[in-house]
């Protein structure tokens, strides 16, 4: 474990253009290899799986939002070679911890005493470490056990330059019109992410939402021990998913949790604050012995624009009835397709390329009650995937980042589990939702 973490400009500076360099000398070497006549089949996929490692390794070392931008170009917008989102998903919980004296002295600067003075036990080891911070099992002088979420030093600080350095990177993999907008857009939420009081108002709301929930448990904020940048919050017992599914969960115990997890999310949708938990993988969940699953982290939550997310659900319905000129028109709407070019020949490849994911993106809604675990249905997804990363550009508004990570992030958990659940009600949900976005429109 170390306690190095660079915090000057000029030190991140060089481990951003060190990550560079490495992915620059790489591409390189492929390209006269390439002109020379030298490739080799399975050249170029060898080559992305070394730059999302070399890549990672150096950003690794920045923790903070050089390696969250990395993480959500590669998971959530479907742009980067897939090979970029397999190191970078496998990376999400492997970021270097704090060691204990540093942990100790933020917690110090933070809440005014040593962690031992606050806590009647505080474990130094950290149960988890991601891009932002890490977080540590402890228990209050009244018998409440809690997480405690530290943040690592200057990541708040480090934002705008660490953007603009890792920018420089990714804008050699990626291009489109709407690049800067998505750019914003991460860089929005990550100041966000790094307000822990943001977090726990965020953490309250929730809790309001689901404290009867028969399906739901969320942790409680603990506010007098928690700032911007240490949240305290109550402990949710369960298991991730990786360690639930090594007890060999029987086939209806996996279907009650897929179904607790399709239905958290659509019920979302109806919420009339336009507010949902935009953070999906498998760090963020975890299954308990009660049947219930847990839900741990509201760092990343999205109040969406009411005309982006009717325009959305509104997509859903008009696929499933393939009505192709109101499906053209929202693509429109939401900026998948160019109205700059009208009858373009790469309008029209998007076109194609998006109703046929959309064929297979909404078949659960199609079935009334769908097999997750279906084989055919992961690799017609993954089919899609890869055909995605082909393009290399970036298509659609800035919001469909937290759509790929809410609808992708979803389907991956419901397909790891490989749950059978009821989708006829979440149709009903939709419809619902779009009536009430109709009656607003007409009100107003």
């Amino acid at each position: 474990m170390s306690d190095d973490f660079p915090s000057s400009k000029f030190e991140r500076g060089k481990l951003v253009a060190k990550a560079g360099l490495k992915a620059g000398k790489n591409y390189a070497k492929y390209y006269v290899k390439k002109s020379l006549g030298g490739e080799e089949s399975g050249d170029l996929e060898k080559l992305h799986a070394q730059n999302a490692s070399d890549i990672y390794q150096e950003l690794s070392k920045l923790r903070g939002t050089a390696l969250k931008l990395a993480q959500s170009l590669s998971m959530d917008t479907g742009v980067l070679p897939e090979q970029f989102a397999e190191v970078m998903a496998n990376a999400q919980y492997s970021v270097p911890p704090m060691n204990r004296a540093l942990v100790r002295q933020r917690i110090k600067q933070e809440l005014g005493a040593y962690p031992e003075q606050l806590f009647k036990r505080f474990k130094g080891e950290a149960i988890a470490a991601a891009s932002l911070g890490q977080v540590h099992e402890a228990e209050l002088r009244d018998g409440r056990k809690v997480a405690v979420k530290i943040q690592y030093p200057n990541v708040r600080e480090t934002i705008r330059s660490d953007m603009a350095m890792a920018k420089t990177i990714f804008k050699r993999l990626i291009s489109g019109r709407n690049i800067d907008d998505y750019f914003a857009e991460i860089y929005d939420k990550l100041l966000e992410e790094t307000d822990y009081l943001l977090e726990g108002k965020q953490i309250e709301y929730f809790a309001g939402l689901y404290q009867t929930h028969p399906g739901i448990v969320t942790p409680r904020l603990v506010p007098e021990l928690s700032t911007a940048r240490v949240l305290t919050m109550t402990f949710v017992e369960g298991l991730h998913l990786e360690p639930f599914l090594k007890t060999g969960p029987a086939p209806a115990q996996r279907n009650t949790y897929g179904q607790i997890l399709w239905d958290f999310f659509h019920e979302q949708i109806c919420n009339e604050q336009y507010t949902i938990h935009a953070d999906v993988h498998p760090g963020n969940f975890l299954f308990r012995e009660d049947g219930r699953v847990g839900i741990v982290d509201f760092g990343c939550v999205k109040t969406f624009p009411e005309q982006f997310l009717n325009s959305f659900i509104q997509m859903i319905p008009a696929h499933l009835e393939e009505d192709q000129a109101r499906i053209l028109q929202l693509y429109y709407d939401t900026d998948i397709l160019d109205r700059e070019a009208i009858g373009s020949q790469r309008n029209a490849l998007f076109a194609d390329f998006f109703q046929q994911f959309g064929k297979t993106i909404l078949a659960p809604y199609l079935a009334g009650r769908f097999d997750f675990g279906e084989p055919a249905f992961r690799e017609a997804l993954n089919a899609h995937f890869r055909k995605a990363t082909t393009f290399t550009e970036i298509r659609g508004s800035r919001h469909y980042i937290f759509v790929n990570k809410v609808v992708i992030g979803l389907y991956s958990l419901l397909m790891q589990l490989g749950a059978v659940v009821e989708t006829a009600h979440s149709r009903v949900i939709l419809e619902e939702a779009i009536g009430k976005f109709n009656a607003r429109a007409s009100e107003g």
